[in-house]
């Protein structure tokens, strides 16, 4: 009888240990599956916290660029030195045609050269304009259309001045003429091209 009972004791402080044991191993899991959700989230939470400064990130580079184009005047400007530019094109490609022609006087020739220079102080007073307008972020972003413009400017006026020399000759060199003529022809095109790629900005 004694013995039962030991026995009996013995089974039942077992099974209590038992049961003991596996519920601590199940808190544990339950603890682990618990921190693993929370670690999960956490990392979530940083990818997403990640992509959002990326686009943040995208966000403030396109209005960088916004910023440094050119606003709804300058581009009416950059029009407007466009259809000048254009206008001293067509007049410099008649006085190329003209100079050819012997019936046309040296004062013909004159007038048309002092219609010419007219031209290009126009489109100069407009260009100045549009620079005085630009400021240093849009010259920073332009600053290669603005160095090409500058050089077209330079050589129009030095083929006006060789337009000068010519006529202002006892015995005007009519090819002569009608080759700096021609030549800033071809200089005015590429000018009124840059302006256009300044508008379209």
């Amino acid at each position: 009888m004694v013995k039962k009972l030991l026995v009996a004791s013995a089974l039942l402080i077992l099974s209590v240990v038992i049961a003991f044991s596996q519920g601590r191993g199940g808190g544990g899991g339950q603890g682990q599956g618990q921190g693993g959700g929370q670690n999960q989230r956490g990392m979530q939470g940083g990818q997403q916290a990640g992509q959002g400064g990326m686009q943040t990130g995208a966000g403030q580079g396109q209005m960088d660029r916004d910023r440094v184009r050119l606003n709804t005047q300058q581009r009416d400007q950059a029009r407007t030195c466009d259809r000048l530019a254009d206008g001293v094109r067509k007049q410099a490609r008649t006085m190329a045609k003209n100079s050819g022609s012997s019936k046309l006087s040296q004062a013909e020739l004159g007038r048309q050269r002092d219609q010419l220079r007219e031209r290009v102080r126009a489109i100069e007073r407009e260009h100045e304009r549009l620079m005085t307008g630009i400021d240093p972020a849009q010259r920073q972003q332009f600053q290669e259309q603005i160095r090409n413009m500058n050089q077209y400017r330079q050589q129009v006026n030095n083929q006006l001045q060789q337009i000068d020399g010519r006529l202002d000759s006892p015995n005007p060199d009519h090819a002569r003429i009608a080759e700096h003529a021609r030549e800033m022809e071809q200089v005015m095109k590429r000018w009124r091209d840059a302006y256009g790629g300044l508008s379209e900005n």
